[in-house]
């Protein structure tokens, strides 16, 4: 099969559009109409296959069809074709050559039908021309919104409505560990474990469902296996023609310093610096929880107050660095000690709170036996040597109609009974 047809007839004109002509050698070609430049196509010239846009097939109608299938697969879909029969096609014939891959039907001999095909392929190369312009824009335009998303420092992705990925940039490349043809696809199955992948698909969907925007923070686990703590910002995407809701883009702040911050003043309001204690203030606000609770229930409450006798010795004899190694050391004590639901608090320098749960007078003074007993017991380990001290507890319960801060009160003078007492010792109010 080839395009060696000789006589071709043309028509001058100052702008002159190119079409091909495809057919057997020796195959007649029809007169085209002005500004029309009729070409004979040699399958084996491929430079020159290329430039024609619009090309017209001609044969009997019994060999137009398979004509027809070898012009799309030398000339691409691109290329507008003409079916030109050498005689009238019935609908059926149409309808077949059109199958072929045909994209008009005009008879060879018909002039004017001829005509108005050319014309049509002209305008169906136009809107190809306006297309191909908008999709190179739209093109630009991705590639310029992807180059600027892979420079953002934040993983952001996007997905369809189908809960599937259609893009990501590099840092959320990163963050799962996976380059983005991978990504774009996917399903939050293929690249996270089924527990958390339930999770991801329901809290998509929901607002997929609901539409607007879903903020909230999260823990995860980025690909090298360091836990970062992270705000996710979701929205909706909408099609800008129906207005349904077509998928979803969502991006990951990286909150971990602020959380780390955040925990560090949260330690400083309520704990003391140095032992890790719960400092006074601290104490007093669940303090004040604790017994509005043992009111209502009618459950009874004790306190302790525990001093550290002889602590000026220490700091004297050893040093202020031992002194507060000493006091570290009891705060671990009382750790083991005092535990939930019970509390304590270093409410300054060598003294120490604690608050008893549901104890009455009697408990809360075996109690505090205990806990002199454990101390004096159990020396605390400085600098190679192993250094011993006692404590005084004073012990009072809180009695009816009384405020927590008065029991304290008399536990404090309690204490100083303990003092004057010889010290290491337990008195209660």
């Amino acid at each position: 099969m080839g395009a060696t047809a000789t006589g071709i007839n043309t028509v001058p004109s100052g702008e002159t559009v190119g079409v091909g002509f495809y057919a057997h050698s020796g195959k007649q070609p029809p007169v085209l109409p002005a500004g029309y430049d009729l070409h004979p196509i040699d399958p084996f010239l491929h430079a020159e296959i290329s430039t024609f846009r619009i090309c017209l097939v001609a044969a009997g109608l019994d060999e137009l069809a398979s004509l027809l299938t070898e012009a799309v697969s030398l000339l691409g879909e691109d290329c507008v074709l003409i079916a030109c029969p050498d005689e009238e096609p019935d609908v059926g014939r149409q309808v077949e050559l059109l199958a072929a891959g045909a994209d008009d039907v005009a008879p060879a001999f018909d002039a004017d039908r001829l005509s108005l095909a050319l014309k049509r392929a002209e305008r169906v190369l136009e809107r190809q021309a306006r297309q191909g312009q908008r999709l190179r824009s739209l093109s630009a335009e991705r590639d310029n919104l992807q180059a600027a998303i892979d420079n953002l420092p934040s993983p952001i992705f996007f997905k369809n409505r189908a809960g599937i990925y259609s893009g990501c940039n590099k840092a959320f490349e990163q963050f799962i560990g996976l380059p983005a043809s991978k990504v774009c696809g996917a399903s939050v199955y293929d690249v996270a474990p089924e527990e958390l992948a339930k999770v991801y698909e329901a809290a998509d969907e929901e607002l997929m469902q609901r539409g607007g925007v879903q903020i909230y923070d999260a823990e995860v686990r980025y690909a090298d296996g360091e836990h970062r703590h992270v705000n996710f910002h979701k929205a909706v995407t909408r099609d800008k023609l129906t207005g349904e809701v077509n998928g979803l883009a969502g991006a990951m702040l990286d909150i971990t310093e602020r959380k780390q911050l955040e925990k560090r003043l949260k330690r400083a309001a309520e704990r003391d610096d140095l032992t890790n204690a719960l400092n006074r203030r601290r104490f007093f606000e669940l303090a004040g929880d604790i017994e509005a609770k043992a009111r209502r229930q009618a459950t009874s409450l004790s306190v302790l107050v525990l001093d550290v006798d002889h602590f000026k010795q220490i700091n004297d004899h050893f040093g202020h660095a031992c002194g507060d190694a000493a006091l570290c050391h009891l705060v671990r004590l009382l750790e083991t000690e005092i535990v939930e639901p019970n509390i304590f608090a270093r409410a300054g320098g060598e003294e120490f709170y604690c608050l008893l749960r549901d104890c009455k007078l009697q408990q809360a003074f075996d109690y505090a036996n205990r806990i002199r007993k454990k101390v004096e017991e159990v020396p605390c380990t400085f600098d190679g040597l192993e250094i011993s001290f006692k404590v005084s507890i004073g012990v009072a319960d809180v009695g009816v109609g009384e405020k927590l801060s008065q029991a304290l009160i008399r536990a404090d003078q309690a204490l100083y009974q303990a003092k004057e007492a010889g010290r290491n010792r337990v008195c209660t109010a």
